[in-house]
């Protein structure tokens, strides 16, 4: 029997193929496409035995006693330790894991899902990426034991395993506060995915009635190097007029710490930093900086235990959150 195309399903709703794969690669808020059209184009890959069929008949009855890692960025550090340690895990209860990397884009999120699904791994601990609702939710309609890790979807029936961003956040710009800054900036990616950090420093700050959101500044990963220096550029010699920054993660940390030094920036005395994660590059840092630290390693180690005693049949949900520390360098 012919398997089913995009074209097949794109024929059959009477659209393009185009706006199929937008649809099936979580792209359709992005492009304007309905709600209601989503949703047929998916009823049509359902019933043509599309996506989650073809994947489906990858899977066999019998365990390989193997896991499937995707990350959102193995570039990351962060995620490069998380990989680490979920492997060490996963090796220590006897499971050998194949690691397949998003890059932040649910269309490559999606094909890494495939490939572990080709490979009849067990079960997937997954970084969701922006978008990756519907792609989440598929891998639930094919009862594929999966932990999302890092971050979490709302509204999906599936474990995860995250940081306290909210209070990890909260406690970070309090610490700021302490040290006597009232204009404190934040700069952040364009993702919901991370939304704690976000909620935690407007909560912090609107405690003591000193939220500005115009220091909010939001960086697409598209164009990070060329937003992250605008972004500080603006904040400290145009408009912004902040004293102390938080950057949402190293990656942007490191940029604005680069683009600041450039610009002769005095952010020893007039300016305080912080920023999430740390990092060996941590240790090269001559300047007072605050920042937390998550268990990486506990997280880890957690994603695999539950991910495993899922695979072996516990039927619940289980939703563990650790807390960070805020520490200084």
């Amino acid at each position: 029997m012919k398997k089913a195309s995009m074209q097949d399903i794109a024929d059959k709703v009477g659209v393009s193929r185009c706006a199929v794969s937008l649809v099936l690669s979580g792209k359709a808020k992005d492009k304007r496409i309905s709600e209601a059209l989503s949703n047929r184009i998916f009823q049509v890959a359902k019933e043509l035995n599309y996506t989650p069929n073809e994947l489906a008949r990858g899977l066999r009855t019998g365990s390989t006693k193997t896991l499937g890692v995707i990350v959102a960025d193995i570039s990351n550090e962060f995620f490069g330790e998380l990989v680490y340690h979920i492997q060490q895990q996963a090796y220590a209860s006897g499971y050998s894991t194949i690691v397949t990397n998003s890059n932040e884009d649910p269309a490559e999120m999606l094909n890494g899902i495939q490939l572990l699904v080709n490979r009849q791994i067990d079960g997937i601990i997954m970084v969701p990426t922006n978008n990756s609702q519907n792609i989440a939710q598929e891998i639930v309609s094919m009862n594929l034991p999966f932990v999302q890790v890092d971050r979490f979807i709302p509204g999906i029936d599936a474990s995860y395993v995250i940081l306290d961003n909210f209070k990890a956040s909260c406690e970070l710009t309090e610490k700021l506060y302490s040290k006597g800054r009232r204009r404190i900036a934040m700069v952040k990616h364009k993702t919901s995915a991370l939304n704690g950090r976000l909620e935690g420093y407007i909560k912090a700050l609107e405690d003591h009635r000193i939220y500005h959101p115009e220091l909010v500044k939001n960086i697409d990963y598209s164009s990070e190097s060329e937003d992250i220096e605008a972004a500080v550029e603006d904040l400290f010699l145009g408009s912004g007029n902040a004293d102390a920054i938080i950057f949402q993660s190293h990656e942007l940390f490191f940029t604005g710490m680069r683009f600041l030094r450039a610009k002769g920036i005095d952010f020893r005395e007039k300016i305080s930093v912080a920023s999430f994660d740390k990092t060996d590059a941590l240790a090269l840092v001559d300047f007072p900086l605050s920042y937390v630290e998550q268990p990486i390693e506990s997280i880890g180690k957690e994603a695999v235990n539950i991910l495993i005693n899922r695979i072996k049949g516990t039927p619940y949900t289980i939703r563990k959150v650790f807390e960070g520390r805020v520490l200084e360098v």
